[in-house]
């Protein structure tokens, strides 16, 4: 999830769309009956949705060499083992992604916000529908509180090892 949100295209080697546990070789087909166990399936999913929502929103691929195109939001979060930023669309719609890279979640995790009003989670990685524990956040209203340079904030829920994306409503 992270590297979707980052800027530059995307590539994933052959089989990585769900996790093949196999270097691939060119001499045989891909692995594909992995797909029948949860763990693979999953991350097929969790790639489908990633490249969904990679399609349907601009912000993720309008500004790709544009410095204005992409804004840290917390880069210097390193006890939380967690990085946040903003990618713009052409249009101004910001669509935040938040990962936690460490093993435990921030069950309250204070996110700096651009704009007021409600937002919404789009994707989280740590999903059930993914295989995940199900760490997720329900649509919320920015706070007019503060933080990090950013005159709003929110409480937000950060699975471990997750990505979470959100877009302004």
């Amino acid at each position: 999830g992270y590297m979707w949100a980052h800027p530059g295209k995307k590539l994933l080697f052959m089989g990585c769309e769900f996790a093949q546990n196999d270097e691939w070789r060119e001499s045989q087909s891909l692995d594909w009956h992995l797909t029948q166990y949860d763990e693979h399936s999953g991350v097929q999913k969790v790639i489908a949705d990633l490249n969904s929502h990679y399609r349907s929103h601009p912000a993720l691929w309008q500004k790709d060499v544009s410095a204005d195109g992409f804004q840290w939001l917390v880069g210097d979060d390193g006890a939380g083992n967690t990085l946040a930023f903003i990618r713009w669309s052409e249009d101004g719609q910001p669509l935040i992604s938040v990962t936690n890279f460490s093993p435990v979640p921030h069950e309250s995790y204070r996110l700096p916000l651009p704009t007021n009003g409600t937002w919404r989670e789009i994707l989280n990685t740590d999903d059930q529908k993914y295989g995940g524990s199900g760490v997720t956040n329900s649509s919320f209203t920015a706070l007019g509180e503060e933080s990090r340079g950013m005159r709003y904030s929110a409480i937000v829920r950060v699975p471990s090892l997750g990505t979470v994306w959100f877009t302004s409503l």
